[in-house]
């Protein structure tokens, strides 16, 4: 009996020795990485890894910065996106409203080991307190909440905010390359807003149209072959106004660089709309109240259908036409 309990004892230790050796052979060895996506510290790596929003691709990188993507996105290479990259919806990170963007993989120090290029027509923020970090963006930035921030990080292209309140919230650290961005508020913003930015006729024609927006800006020279009609009836601060301005500024609003409008010719129907900026290659027909040429040149005639509509108009000083201005309708 007593015998026979010892094979019992001994073949059990024999089985727990053989299931404790198996365990071991089957544990994977642990490895520690040389870089990581972001800031392993404050719980960005992990909460990247864990919600799978480090990316490689475009598609991917639209996903993780949609509505139902993740609060933050890290890139391990450059990406180049045929469509704009839109930043939206409110997430939340340590008890805070946060976004950010990370195109970079930093050593256990937290040093940047290696920054990525994010190229797109341009990036729409919607998200509050969102921060691009540590890699380059190229194309137009257009912010439309509080909170934006750029650290450690250049941007190719120009900086537009809806509000001046956005503007003012907004936080550019030293380390950052925004030599070559413009960075305004007010006007060309809203514009950008609105989705009236444009580089081509068929967007300006849809821009001035009834469909279109209050102001709209371009980027480039533009030549259409049919007329441009601005009408419609638009609201700006309270106001009726329109707005084509061909051109870009600085922050102090300065103008840094005009463009040429060429058509056939514009028939403005739209109240109080002002060209400004830039140059129309063509005749106008005024056929409403209001008309304005400011720091802009006209390089044709002003044709007004009635006296009161050319007694309305406002041509400034710093304004050129060089053609007649008179009574006469569009044929």
């Amino acid at each position: 009996m007593k015998k026979y309990i010892g094979l019992v004892v001994v073949l059990t230790l024999l089985v727990s020795m053989f299931a404790g050796c198996a365990k071991k052979e089957e544990a994977p060895a642990e490895t520690t990485p040389e870089t990581t996506p972001v800031e392993a510290t404050e719980g960005e790596a992990t909460d990247a890894v864990t919600t799978a929003s480090v990316v490689t691709d475009a598609d991917a990188l639209v996903n993780a910065l949609s509505a139902n993507g993740t609060w933050i996105a890290a890139t391990l290479n450059d990406i180049t996106l045929t469509e704009d990259l839109v930043v939206e919806g409110e997430f939340i990170n340590k008890e805070k409203v946060a976004r950010k963007l990370a195109p970079y993989t930093q050593d256990a120090d937290h040093n940047i080991t290696e920054s990525f290029t994010i190229t797109a027509p341009k990036m729409i923020v919607k998200s509050e307190n969102f921060k691009f970090q540590g890699g380059t963006f190229v194309g137009d930035i257009y912010v439309e909440a509080n909170g934006f921030e750029v650290s450690k990080a250049t941007i190719d292209g120009t900086i537009y905010f809806a509000t001046q309140e956005y503007r003012d919230s907004a936080i550019f650290s030293e380390d950052s390359n925004i030599a070559n961005a413009q960075v305004s508020a007010g006007e060309a913003t809203d514009a950008v807003t609105t989705a009236s930015v444009v580089t081509d006729g068929a967007a300006l024609v849809n821009a001035m149209s009834a469909n279109g927006t209050w102001i709209a800006a371009t980027l480039n020279d533009i030549t259409l072959t049919e007329d441009l009609v601005v009408e419609g009836e638009f609201i700006n601060k309270e106001k009726v106004a329109r707005k084509l301005a061909p051109y870009t500024q600085d922050a102090d609003h300065n103008i840094t660089a005009s463009f040429t409008i060429t058509a056939p010719k514009m028939i403005v129907k739209s109240e109080n709309f002002k060209f400004q900026g830039g140059t129309f290659v063509g005749d106008i027909y005024v056929e409403a109240n209001g008309f304005q040429v400011t720091k802009a040149t006209v390089e044709g005639n002003i044709y007004y259908a009635t006296q009161e509509y050319m007694d309305s108009a406002a041509i400034a000083e710093d304004a050129t036409v060089n053609g007649n201005m008179e009574i006469g309708k569009a044929e």
